[in-house]
């Protein structure tokens, strides 16, 4: 759903025959990079032409199943999902071979959040001097985080989630939920599809939107106790705290924006925002940068629980 210019794009270049040997695919999780490189990938291999991807032909069967000669995958390893350097080194050996079936080898490649540099330069030497018929679709949270020179040799493509309003209707049409009900779940994910299911399942988001709350309200108070109880999860769940400190910061966010005058709130959190304005605004306007920093620490693997005492303590510094 959406990114209506990014399917435009990548339609154009396949029906010219000009398809891009190496595509970056980049965005948040759950903005439907894996679908979309799928997709790709079935029409690359698709056997009907005029109408790729066909969906009935066996190629499209194959590929959609993830059994197909000529799709391969490439997963990189650990917590992170970083690509490795052995994970490109057999892409390599496969990737001078002729494709079975199709007149392509599509890799769709994760890349993770953090490559390795050895790794990513292993993959530049591959895309640099692409084999004959072989097309690269890199996924990555940002492309920011590969180097400049795979950057520079690749095309990039940024995909973002649906309108919510959109979104909660494909809710309604493809789960059966009440339309209110999807709306206040678009809202908590911020229309992405792929978080939304996830929180169907049994996702975080709920919880780390009530503990946010909980930690922006009791940031207010005169002892740090109710805020160290209200951070507690988070000791031991790094997605939760992640979870949490994005919720936090669009509180943040919406509570500077009101201090302001003005009126758009994204995080529905109404009355806890309303509580933090009555903050001095130099004091509001510390807060969103306070949170992106213990996010960054955050990723670079710092000790969660001296993490979350130190982001507490700041965090009621700036309440008083």
């Amino acid at each position: 759903m959406g990114n209506s210019e990014v399917k435009q794009a990548l339609s154009v270049a396949f029906a010219a025959g000009r398809f891009p040997h190496a595509v970056m695919l980049q965005g948040e999780r759950g903005s439907g990079k894996s679908t979309l490189a799928e997709i790709v990938a079935q029409a690359l291999v698709c056997r009907d032409k005029s109408a790729a991807p066909c969906g009935r032909c066996p190629s499209c069967i194959r590929a959609r199943a993830g059994s197909h000669p000529d799709v391969q995958v490439v997963r990189g390893g650990g917590a992170s999902g970083a690509l490795t350097v052995e994970a490109v080194r057999l892409m390599l050996e496969d990737a001078y071979r002729m494709p079975e079936e199709a007149d392509y080898n599509v890799y769709i490649v994760y890349l993770g959040e953090h490559s390795l540099p050895a790794a990513q330069n292993k993959l530049l030497k591959l895309i640099e001097e692409p084999p004959q018929g072989a097309v690269f679709l890199l996924l990555c949270p940002s492309a920011e985080a590969a180097l400049p020179t795979i950057r520079s040799r690749v095309q990039i493509f940024t995909l973002r989630p649906p309108e919510r309003e959109e979104a909660a209707q494909w809710l309604v049409a493809h789960y059966g939920m009440e339309p209110e009900q999807a709306r206040e779940l678009a809202d908590l994910c911020g229309g992405n599809l792929g978080r939304m299911q996830e929180e169907l399942k049994g996702g975080g988001l709920g919880q780390a939107f009530s503990i946010a709350k909980e930690m922006a309200e009791a940031m207010l108070g005169t002892g740090g106790h109710p805020l160290l109880k209200a951070a507690a999860p988070l000791q031991k769940d790094r997605s939760l705290f992640r979870e949490a400190l994005a919720r936090l910061a669009v509180i943040f966010r919406d509570a500077c924006v009101a201090r302001a005058g003005g009126t758009t709130a994204l995080s529905g959190a109404v009355q806890t925002v309303d509580k933090l304005c009555n903050l001095p605004m130099r004091r509001l306007l510390c807060l969103p940068d306070l949170v992106e920093e213990y996010r960054q620490k955050l990723e670079r693997n710092a000790n969660t629980g001296l993490l979350l005492t130190c982001f507490c303590a700041e965090l009621l510094e700036n309440g008083r």
